[in-house]
């Protein structure tokens, strides 16, 4: 779908939300001005006064669940989006983000949700697209590093100690702690060349890990998948094994590297063209605006073109043919088609 540029009043873009949410907003974007304000301690207020204060002309919101009322009637601009980052089961935030959310809310015009909504509850909110938390391509690497051979372990989502130490024996193993920073996440990911994930839900409804890993240029072993509507692949972005079958899949990683390059590599650029933060934010606010006022939003795309020459009758002499006389014709410049 081609994204035509915002308006020309849509100058500031704020992201607002705690700071582990801050690699997932880009750093520059062509389209607009973008800024990170995190809310640290649960204090919202500073936050939302500090954007008021940039002259946010749209703000987008991580976890507007999390919002009071008073607080959510405070987000600056004239556009504002709740982010949705994970998935819902409390029946009282499903209610509550009703009441913040919505064309007469004093709140949130949108919500975006993760994944396709199931629950009656979430099908009645205002959700604008599915949105996956997305990365911010532009901090990672500008290419996979297939030489990188460390493998990368969340204890969180960590094998059983028996397949823990038989990977140990193939290689070294960086285990992330759970209460790591976004700037350690970073430095691990840097290191590494494969994540190792254990998990019993689909891998990236409740941790950015994996997508963070891929953007990285990481191969992703997995005992289980992605979500059906992210359309990220098995055995062409990453490789699904269960527990008992990942020191045989290391081993031949490590092997034949050259085997699983292309997927890799499929999985870096899948990164880029969907999961791109800068992208995913610019189609969430042209949908915002388009779908709240679709008339006087295709208004202020309109382009602006100088006006066209009306073409001009001119003389031209026509060269004499054998035993015909010598005339003189009009002959009219033919505009340029765009096609």
């Amino acid at each position: 779908m081609r994204i035509h540029p915002p308006s020309p009043t849509l100058q500031r873009v704020a992201f607002v939300g705690e700071p582990a949410f801050e690699p997932h907003v880009p750093v520059q974007a062509a389209w607009a001005q973008v800024r990170f304000f995190p809310v640290t301690a649960g204090q919202w207020e500073p936050a939302l006064d500090e954007a008021r204060a940039w002259g946010a002309n749209a703000t987008l919101v991580f976890r507007p669940q999390d919002l009071t009322p008073e607080q959510a009637a405070r987000v600056p601009g004239t556009m504002s989006v709740g982010i949705i980052p994970a998935p819902l089961f409390s029946t009282e935030e499903a209610q509550k983000l009703a009441s913040l959310s919505g064309p007469d809310a004093k709140g949130f015009r949108w919500l975006t949700y993760l994944e396709t909504p199931a629950s009656p509850e979430l099908s009645r909110l205002p959700l604008l697209q599915t949105l996956p938390l997305p990365v911010d391509t532009a901090r990672c690497p500008s290419g996979p590093r297939l030489d990188l051979r460390r493998m990368l372990v969340p204890d969180w989502a960590s094998p059983s100690p028996e397949a823990l130490e038989l990977l140990r024996k193939l290689g070294p193993v960086d285990v992330l702690s759970s209460h790591a920073t976004p700037e350690e996440v970073t430095q691990a990911l840097e290191k590494a060349g494969t994540l190792v994930y254990a998990s019993r839900d689909l891998m990236g409804r409740f941790d950015p890990l994996p997508l963070l890993a891929m953007a990285h240029g990481l191969l992703v072993v997995a005992d289980t998948v992605f979500p059906g509507d992210w359309n990220i692949e098995p055995e062409d972005e990453f490789l699904y094994r269960p527990d008992g079958q990942w020191g045989r899949s290391l081993d031949e990683v490590f092997r034949m590297p050259v085997s699983f390059r292309a997927v890799r590599i499929r999985a870096w650029q899948k990164m880029r063209e969907a999961f791109d933060a800068s992208a995913c934010f610019q189609r969430v606010l042209h949908d915002a605006y388009l779908f709240a006022d679709p008339v006087a939003h295709l208004a202020s795309l309109a382009p602006t073109r100088p006006p066209v020459a009306v073409p001009v009758a001119v003389e031209a002499s026509v060269p004499e043919a054998l035993g015909a006389e010598k005339v003189q014709r009009l002959t009219r410049a033919r505009a340029a088609v765009t096609h």
